[in-house]
């Protein structure tokens, strides 16, 4: 082909991949790209913070499953968007995140931007990091960085362009493909004797379950897994970044794994035979000694062998792909018969409804006119409507949500990861947005987490995104007060608390409709005002700080306040295994 800017050729390589949308925040670095992408087909969303662009391409990647692209500048455009980048590696997110540089004939000069070495910086917490030397090479980067963020083991790809490589014209004997053509290379599947070894223990257990994880989202097999559970009547238990991959009222949905770990408590019965499909043991499933019973067998298919084992004893460790071992799974099902287990179906199904009678004896409202946020955030649930995409930020308030929520397929709840990154929100429910337009995404996120980037409120409105934020505004960074709380007394609060600001006001300066909720009569008309909005809402929902979520125990350290239980022996460690004295 012709002469052509190294921007020119990034865009029509992106094309290739069938890139649609890129998240970017504007940089001169990066001109000579951006005003090559509505020619190539892709439309780009411009936010008002780079870690608010990174967060919205992996909330892109997490409710499609695709590749997310993210393109910012140098420098402080690169150390801005680091946290999306780590957020992305830990959670095994595929983005390619584009960075700009300057010129490398000037790297030995204190130039504008440079001094910092970006690919050094990034190597630790990318699948692969990469630096451009000349245009040319652009699209043949661009090829195995798709192929790296979607391999067996998928995370965030860093490509850094410098600007001389960007600018200069250059030829390029690549041939390219059209649009959407090339292909990623096929995932593992699973063999029918490992198959058969799976089924088999499940078979023979009293009380088996099925615990999906990223992994099964990532790779899109929803719709498997449900022929799975009903040819077996094996129920699913879904980890926390698989909720909503079963139909809501289906009966072999035990909604979440957290209900396994209730049913154990309430009815004295635990799961004796586990399948982990894509969920690795740690963090969601309470450390490994949490949600899986020591005693139960266990076999694990991920895609990264270094996950099977990982804190425990696994029967049956494969490495596969998450989709192609259910169709192995089910081929192999379908040739052996299955006893009625329904009845332990239902017990997981009734734990997970347990929430509500442990508030049952509380009032919706406090003296002071505060709502309570398990009956608060349930109305506020109820209301949504059935094709909403729900986004959690992370803190508290997504402890609250994760309760009532009844999402439908893959992607459609997404919540804080392993990183435990604050202000992810707005940057998900805005990848979300652009993946799926005709369907409503809510955001819920904590007064502290709304704060991180509450600019990009201007954002959602520019660019006319069908998001609607509720804010649960406890006026305090609830987790990290009500932590306090529990090991020091209210006396030692330290840099905990925060005012009762006017989100919905603040809303409306970015051109939003803002709405603030102190009853709950006041919440399913909020909710239904939305519905046929032509503009963003905030909702900005006043909370009752004083009543903490058990859950909160359990991170802290502490078991939840029993009649006639003694204090938790040895030192408390928040967040943590507790330590021995």
């Amino acid at each position: 082909m012709d002469k052509v800017t190294g921007g020119h050729l990034l865009a029509k390589s992106l094309q290739q991949w069938g890139v649609t949308e890129v998240f970017s925040l504007h940089g001169g670095h990066l001109d000579t790209f951006l005003i090559q992408c509505k020619g190539n087909g892709i439309r780009l969303t411009d936010t008002r913070h780079e870690a608010s662009a990174g967060h919205a391409a992996e909330g892109y990647a997490r409710v499609t499953g695709k590749v997310g692209v993210c393109v910012v500048t140098a420098g402080p455009g690169f150390t801005n968007v680091y946290s999306a980048i780590a957020n992305a590696y830990l959670d095994r997110i595929p983005v390619i995140f584009i960075v700009g540089a300057p010129a490398a004939s000037d790297t030995h000069l204190n130039v504008l931007q440079g001094g910092l070495d970006q690919i050094a910086c990034a190597i630790p917490v990318t699948r692969w990091a990469y630096r451009v030397s000349s245009g040319g090479q652009i699209p043949e980067v661009i090829d195995h960085a798709m192929r790296v963020a979607k391999s067996a083991i998928p995370g965030p790809v860093l490509i850094e362009v410098p600007i001389d490589v960007m600018f200069v014209p250059t030829g390029c004997k690549y041939e390219f493909s059209a649009p959407g053509a090339m292909a990623f290379p096929r995932a593992a599947g699973l063999s029918e004797a490992d198959a058969r070894d799976i089924l088999t223990m499940l078979r023979s257990a009293e009380r088996p379950v099925i615990i999906p994880g990223g992994g099964a989202v990532q790779s899109r097999c929803g719709e498997l897994l449900l022929q799975l559970a009903e040819i077996t009547g094996i129920p699913v238990a879904a980890g926390m970044k698989a909720i909503g991959i079963m139909p809501p009222d289906h009966s072999l949905n035990a909604m979440s794994a957290i209900s396994m770990a209730v049913a154990a408590s309430v009815y004295d019965t635990e799961s004796d035979g586990v399948l982990l499909l894509g969920q690795r043991v740690g963090l969601f499933t309470g450390g490994a000694d949490g949600i899986i019973p020591r005693s139960a067998q266990v076999a694990q298919i991920d895609s990264d062998s270094s996950e099977l084992g990982r804190g425990r004893k696994v029967e049956i460790p494969v490495v596969a792909d998450c989709y192609k071992a259910l169709e192995t799974l089910i081929a192999v099902a379908r040739s052996m018969t299955w006893r009625d287990i329904s009845e332990w179906a239902a017990t997981l199904r009734k734990g997970a409804q347990l929430s509500a009678i442990q508030w049952q004896d509380t009032m919706p409202e406090s003296v002071e006119g505060r709502l309570h946020p398990y009956y608060a955030t349930k109305a506020l649930i109820d209301a949504l409507p059935n094709n909403a995409i729900i986004v959690c930020d992370g803190g508290e308030s997504s402890i609250w949500v994760r309760d009532h929520v009844r999402t439908k397929g893959e992607g459609s709840f997404l919540i804080v990861g392993y990183l435990g990154t604050l202000g992810v929100g707005q940057g998900y429910a805005m990848g979300a947005a652009r993946a799926y337009p005709d369907r409503p995404v809510y955001l819920f996120a904590g007064d502290g987490g709304v704060g991180f980037h509450i600019q990009e409120f201007d954002t959602m409105v520019r660019h006319s995104l069908n998001i609607h934020t509720v804010v649960l505004n406890n006026a305090c960074w609830g987790m990290s007060q009500n932590g306090q709380d529990l090991m020091y007394g209210k006396q030692s609060r330290s840099i905990v608390e925060l005012a009762d600001t006017s989100y919905d006001v603040v809303a409306e300066g970015f051109g939003c409709k803002g709405i603030r909720i102190e009853r709950m009569d006041e919440i399913a008309a909020a909710i239904n005002e939305t519905k046929s909005a032509a503009l963003p809402y905030c909702i900005n929902v006043r909370i009752d700080e004083s009543v903490i979520n058990p859950y909160t125990y359990v991170m802290i350290g502490l078991a939840a306040p029993q009649e006639g239980e003694s204090e938790v022996g040895g030192v408390v460690i928040p967040y943590y295994d507790n330590i021995d004295n």
